[in-house]
């Protein structure tokens, strides 16, 4: 555990955090190339190609294209957007797939304490926008980008981190009580008091230092 927290903290040399076996995983800071994959990968993990949905697929996935790139070419250096990378030497031949296959991302940033009181004013880090190819979930890879996080966090000299789940991602909430996130407020609206949306939890780690 601690060599894995040495390369993490490192991760801007591009190291390999291995999953299991012969199937390493690499968790690095997204580059523009990685766009068009990055929006495939959010598109299908947070919008249905099914009904309606799928008329209007092409409209989210264009929506998550730019706003993703304008995040990446921000200046701030209190962002960042990571991927993991799956090598798989089963592809070296292949000349469809890319020999290292974009599997997952997830990004964080500072949010401003508005309009919850209780931050300080410098703001905290937030996860958003956690999500996995879905022929490579239950294989760590969400676990692992989190890990990432956790470290760039205390690396940016901040011991607290946050991030919001819909209360019925029961999957999303064992992941994230299993690695310490503790529920720290529930956010309702009116959609959720009068057409039963789930809710949204805001849940808090306090990270600690190795």
């Amino acid at each position: 555990m601690k060599l894995l927290f040495w390369f993490l903290k490192n991760f801007q040399q591009e190291p390999e955090v291995v999953l299991s076996g012969s199937s390493p995983l690499q968790i690095r800071a997204a580059k523009p190339e990685d766009l068009s994959y990055l929006a495939d990968i959010l598109a299908n993990s947070f919008h249905s190609r099914g009904g309606i949905g799928g008329w209007l697929y092409p409209l989210f996935r264009l929506g998550i294209y730019e706003d993703l790139r304008h995040r990446l070419q921000s200046s701030s250096p209190r962002y960042v957007c990571l991927v993991g990378i799956y090598k798989d030497s089963r592809l070296e031949d292949s000349q469809e797939m890319r020999r290292d296959y974009l599997v997952g991302t997830v990004e964080m940033s500072l949010r401003s304490p508005s309009p919850w009181q209780f931050y300080n004013s410098s703001g905290y880090p937030y996860l958003s926008n956690l999500a996995v190819q879905s022929e490579y979930r239950r294989q760590g890879v969400a676990r692992q980008l989190l890990l990432a996080c956790e470290q760039t966090a205390l690396n940016w000299g901040y011991q607290d981190l946050y991030l919001h789940v819909l209360e019925n991602n029961y999957k999303a909430r064992g992941l994230y009580s299993q690695l310490g996130y503790r529920l720290h407020q529930v956010d309702s609206n009116w959609a959720c008091l009068l057409l039963g949306k789930p809710r949204q939890l805001l849940l808090h780690k306090r990270l600690i230092r190795r």
